[in-house]
C-alpha cells in the first residue's frame, strides 16, 4: 500500500505562508487528482476545531489564560489528527498543513513561556503520539522585517498584534527547532520574491513525493 506524506508550512506572521500554501494549493489542483491530497490549517480543518480556532485568535472577553491557550491548541490538534490527518495518511494521501505543532512550540513554548520547549514537545507526542510532519518548510523572515510588512489599518488577530519582543521570541523558537531537526526542516528565506520561494518549495515537494513513491514500491 502507498504510503502517505505529511508536509507543513511553518513561519512567524507576515512571512508569506499563506502565499505559499494558496500556491501550492493550485499546484497540487493543477497536477494531482483530488482524491491523493488534503489541505488543512491549525488551529482549525474540523467543525470542533475551527470553534477552538476561533475561541483563540478571536476572543473579545474573558481572554484565555496562557495555559488554556495552549490547552485549546492541544485540543484542536488531538481533533484534526485523529479524524483527519491519521486516516488521510493511512490511505496513502499527501496531507499538507498549514501549521502544526512546531508553531506550539514557538508560539506558546519560546513567546509565551507557558511551559519550556522540551515539555510541549512531551505533551504532543502525548496527545498525537510519534506523528510528526515527513518535511516542513521554514520561511524564516525576522520579526523586525514582518512588522515592516504589516499595513498601518490592517485587521489582526490576537496573536498577530502581539508586540515586536514577542515575535522575536517566536523567530528563536522556530530557530531553534530548525537547527535541532535539520534533516525535516527546509528553511527558505522569506525575503525571495514569492516566484522564487514557490519554485524552491516546488522542487522540494516534486523530489519528496518521487523518494516516497520509490519507497513503497
Amino acid at each position: 500500500m502507498k504510503k502517505g506524506l505529511f508536509i507543513s508550512f511553518e513561519g512567524g506572521d507576515a512571512c508569506g505562508k499563506s502565499t505559499q500554501v494558496n500556491l501550492v494549493k493550485k499546484f497540487f489542483e493543477e497536477n494531482f487528482n483530488s482524491d491523493d491530497y488534503v489541505f488543512i490549517r491549525e488551529p482549525g480543518g474540523t467543525p470542533l476545531a475551527e470553534k477552538i480556532r476561533d475561541l483563540i485568535l478571536n476572543y473579545t472577553e474573558d481572554k484565555p489564560l496562557p495555559m488554556t491557550e495552549l490547552l485549546l491548541f492541544c485540543a484542536a490538534r488531538s481533533q484534526i489528527t485523529q479524524n483527519v490527518i491519521l486516516p488521510a495518511l493511512n490511505s496513502g494521501k499527501i496531507v499538507i498543513a498549514d501549521r502544526f505543532y512546531d508553531s506550539t512550540i514557538a508560539y506558546q513554548g519560546e513567546a509565551r513561556g507557558i511551559m519550556s520547549k522540551n515539555d510541549i514537545i512531551s505533551l504532543t507526542r502525548t496527545i498525537i503520539g510519534d506523528l510528526k510532519p515527513d518535511l516542513t518548510f521554514y520561511l524564516k523572515i525576522s520579526a523586525q522585517e514582518a512588522f515592516k510588512r504589516k499595513k498601518p489599518n490592517e485587521v489582526l488577530d490576537n496573536i498577530e498584534s502581539a508586540g515586536l519582543e514577542f515575535h522575536k521570541a517566536v523567530e528563536r523558537g522556530y530557530d531553534f527547532i530548525a537547527d535541532v531537526e535539520k534533516e525535516r526542516f527546509c528553511v527558505i528565506d522569506a525575503t525571495k520574491t514569492p516566484e522564487q520561494i514557490f519554485n524552491i518549495i516546488k522542487e522540494k515537494i516534486s523530489q519528496k513525493i518521487s523518494e516516497n513513491d520509490k519507497k513503497t514500491r
